[in-house]
C-alpha cells in the first residue's frame, strides 16, 4: 500500500518453461535463462534465509497484464510496453494471502505454484472433464439441520398441546398467614461504601478483600506481517499491540452493626372444605411496632384459596380461585379445562369454564 511503513523485498519465482527455480519477482521479468517471461501467479513468499531487499522501491500498485498479448506491465503504465495496446481495464496481479509470524519465529518459503497444472485442471473443469469440487451450499448439512429443527419443534409442540377435557369440584382448600417481624439488633458484613439499611447503624472493624480486577498495560505482543503487493515485491512489517494482565483491586471490607426490622415468625390457619370459614389466627404482639428491641409488627398477610378438581382416570388437578369464586364452586359442579396432553396431569387453570 503506498504510503505504507516497513521494508520491501523480493518476491520469487519459477520459470515454468526451463525449470529454473527462486528468480527474483522485481529484477527477473524474463527468465535469465531461457527468456521466458515471468507469470505472476507463480509468484512466492521466499524464507527468511532467502530473502532479497529492495532498495529505495517506489510501490506504483500492482502489476497489469495485458489483455492483447500477455506482457506483465507496471501498475502505473498506461499502455503495454510489448504492444502498445491500452491497458485500461486490465486485471491486475493475484497477490498471495498474508502471512504473520509470531515475534522471534522465522518465516518458512512459501509453496511454488505449479500454474500450468492449475490452468489445466480448471480447463478440465470449464469442459466437465474432471468433477469439480463441491463449493456450493452443503444441501445435506443444511437437510440435517432441518430435521433436527422439526423434532425440536414437534417436542415444544407436544409438551403444548393441550385437549379440553371435563372435571368436577371434589374439595376445597385454603391458607392464611400473617408475618411477623421482630425489632433486633443485627450485626453483618458488606462493603464499606454499601452500608446496610437499619438504625443507628455504625461502622466497625474493617479489612482488605479484593471486590474486582481491573486491566493493565504488560508490555506488548508482536508480531511480523508479509504482505504481496502484486509489483513483484512483499512488505514486512513489524506490527504490536499492547497486552494486558488482569491486576486485583481491593477495598474495605466492614462490619456493621445497628437495629432493624426482620422477619421472625408467621401465624398461619388452614382449612380444607366450605364448612370451615376462612380466619385469620390470632396475633399477640410485644410491645407492638415500637422500635425497641424486641418489639414486633405485622409485616404483611397473605391468603390463597385452591379449588381442587377431579377428571379422567381420577386426576387431581389443583387450582386458585379468588375468595368469592373459591366458595361459588359447590362441590361436585362440572367444568370443562385444558389439560396438556403429553403431561395429562398439568391443566391450565385459565382455561376453566362451569357447565352448569
Amino acid at each position: 500500500m503506498p504510503g505504507a511503513s516497513g521494508k520491501t523485498y523480493e518476491m520469487l519465482w519459477d520459470c515454468q518453461f526451463c525449470g529454473t527455480a527462486k528468480l527474483l519477482g522485481k529484477t527477473h521479468r524474463f527468465c535469465p535463462n531461457c527468456g521466458a517471461p515471468q507469470n505472476p501467479a507463480a509468484r512466492y513468499y521466499p524464507s527468511d534465509d532467502e530473502k532479497v531487499a529492495v532498495e529505495d522501491h517506489i510501490f506504483v500498485g500492482a502489476d497489469k497484464t495485458c489483455g492483447s498479448c500477455g506482457q506483465l506491465n507496471a501498475g502505473n503504465a498506461e499502455f503495454c510496453q510489448q504492444c502498445g495496446a491500452p491497458l485500461a481495464g486490465a486485471a491486475g496481479a493475484k497477490v498471495v494471502a498474508a502471512q504473520t509470524r509470531a515475534e522471534g519465529e522465522a518465516f518458512q518459503a512459501g509453496a511454488p505454484r505449479d500454474v500450468t497444472r492449475e490452468a489445466f485442471d480448471a480447463e478440465m473443469q470449464r469442459v466437465g472433464v474432471q468433477k469439480k469440487k463441491n463449493t456450493g451450499p452443503n444441501w445435506t448439512l443444511y437437510a440435517a439441520l432441518g430435521v433436527v429443527a422439526l423434532v425440536v419443534v414437534g417436542i415444544i409442540a407436544a409438551l403444548l398441546w393441550t385437549r379440553e377435557t371435563t372435571v368436577f369440584v371434589s374439595g376445597h382448600e385454603w391458607s392464611r398467614e400473617i408475618r411477623i417481624e421482630q425489632y433486633d439488633n443485627f450485626t453483618t458484613q458488606s462493603w464499606w461504601d454499601a452500608p446496610p439499611m437499619g438504625d443507628g447503624v455504625v461502622r466497625g472493624l474493617c479489612t482488605q478483600r479484593q471486590r474486582s480486577t481491573r486491566q493493565v498495560p504488560d508490555g506488548e505482543e508482536c508480531s511480523t506481517v508479509r504482505v504481496d503487493q502484486g509489483d513483484g515485491t512483499y512488505r514486512e512489517e513489524r506490527q504490536c499491540r499492547t497486552r494486558y494482565r488482569d491486576e486485583p483491586v481491593y477495598d474495605d471490607w466492614c462490619t456493621f452493626t445497628g437495629r432493624r426490622w426482620d422477619y421472625e415468625r408467621s401465624v398461619t390457619t388452614s382449612g380444607r372444605s366450605l364448612r370451615e370459614t376462612p380466619a385469620w389466627g390470632v396475633v399477640t404482639l410485644n410491645c407492638a411496632s415500637q422500635a425497641r428491641v424486641g418489639c414486633e409488627r405485622e409485616a404483611g398477610r397473605e391468603e390463597i384459596y385452591t379449588v381442587i378438581f377431579t377428571g379422567d382416570e381420577n386426576r387431581t388437578y389443583r387450582c386458585p380461585f379468588p375468595q368469592a369464586q373459591w366458595q361459588a364452586a359447590g362441590i361436585e359442579s362440572v367444568w370443562s379445562v385444558n389439560v396438556r396432553v403429553v403431561d395429562a396431569g398439568a391443566a391450565d387453570c385459565n382455561s376453566l369454564k362451569p357447565k352448569n
